[in-house]
């Protein structure tokens, strides 16, 4: 199989002939390119680039195209910095005027937006070029909540979501946000994606109670998923932090796919999301794949084998891995998935 064979597989059900590998390497894969960030976003040629090279350097199966957390929000009028060899983090809101913000967050501004021209295009040259043989996933963050929370700011945010005088206003918002986020996710289809995916990371337990997430962002989930059925397509959810007290409510939306944190009880997310989503990740990012060694990585990696069984699962970091994760780590990540008998 290829491995765009074995995603796709996993992806509908199947077996695939060996558990399917993706990382989330946006900064390795640069820095190993001999890329800085700004070099990264700023060119589609060299995105595309340092993809193609790590996806094939270390035997990957798939491609997870990130540039960073701030696209959306940069295109609907917040302002962001941009360091020289690091990633992009918004400077404050675009507005905090709730009022105000209702005419800015439109899916328009999208279309305009050199750097999701940029993204979309890195998209193009790679199905282009490894179309059938690698597996592209297209990272469209973020999410309503999240969109609507960094337009606003959080702290404005998280404030008037404890306000019941204001619980209509933050709803439209969040639903204009979806627009916004809904038509990223067709813009990544028609440049070639395979699948999407997305973060919101705002709306987990780590950072508002499971009872705000049912009743401010669950119900946009639901419609996301809802909206990309019509449109024949799946998705890939990614909420960074423990998700033990919302994982019921996420499998329940029927995503294609799951991210999970390594914060996550691995095993019993592989119970909850069995025959519901594909779990992509989960083994952390940093204390295994940067701070790790060979032995570590080995563990962590055929415990998470274990309670998949193998099956039902992209395996991967649960999220970004830092520029500068050793080599070896990596190679060892790939050996132990590849020799796991399925």
């Amino acid at each position: 199989m290829t491995g765009y064979e074995r995603i796709n597989t996993t992806l509908k059900g199947g077996c695939a002939d060996k558990v399917p590998l993706m990382l989330h390497s946006f900064m390795p894969a640069a820095a190993e390119a001999g890329f800085t960030m700004t070099e990264y976003r700023n060119s589609a040629r060299n995105m595309a680039d340092s993809h193609l090279k790590f996806a094939r350097k270390y035997g990957l199966d798939g491609i997870l195209l990130d540039v960073d957390t701030c696209m959306e929000a940069g295109a609907v009028g917040v302002p962001i910095d941009f360091p020289e060899d690091g990633t992009p983090r918004v400077k404050g809101p675009a507005s905090d005027n709730i009022d105000g913000l209702m005419e800015m967050v439109t899916p328009e501004k999208l279309h305009t937006y050199d750097r999701i021209k940029i993204q979309l295009e890195a998209v193009a040259i790679m199905k282009k070029e490894a179309g059938g043989e690698l597996f592209i996933r297209g990272n469209c963050d973020q999410m309503a909540f999240s969109l609507a929370m960094l337009s606003y700011g959080m702290e404005n945010f998280l404030a008037d979501l404890l306000d019941d005088e204001l619980e209509e206003k933050i709803i439209l918002l969040i639903d204009r946000a979806l627009d916004v986020h809904l038509e990223y996710h067709r813009m990544m289809l028609e440049a070639g994606a395979d699948i999407t995916s997305f973060g919101d990371s705002s709306c987990g337990p780590d950072v508002i109670s499971p009872e705000l997430f049912l009743k401010y962002s669950l119900p946009f989930h639901k419609k996301l998923h809802q909206e990309l059925a019509k449109m024949n397509a799946g998705t890939i959810c990614h909420i960074c932090g423990n998700l033990d007290r919302i994982i019921d409510d996420v499998a329940a939306i029927g995503y294609a796919g799951v991210e999970i944190d390594y914060k996550t009880n691995i095993e019993n997310a592989a119970r909850v999301m069995k025959n519901r989503s594909v779990v992509f990740g989960p083994i952390d990012p940093s204390g295994v794949f940067y701070f790790g060694t060979p032995e570590l990585m080995r563990k962590k990696t055929g415990e998470v084998l274990d309670y998949f069984r193998g099956r039902g699962i992209v395996l991967g970091a649960g999220c970004a891995i830092p520029k500068g994760a050793p080599e070896e780590l990596i190679r060892t990540f790939v050996e132990t998935a590849r020799l796991y008998p399925l």
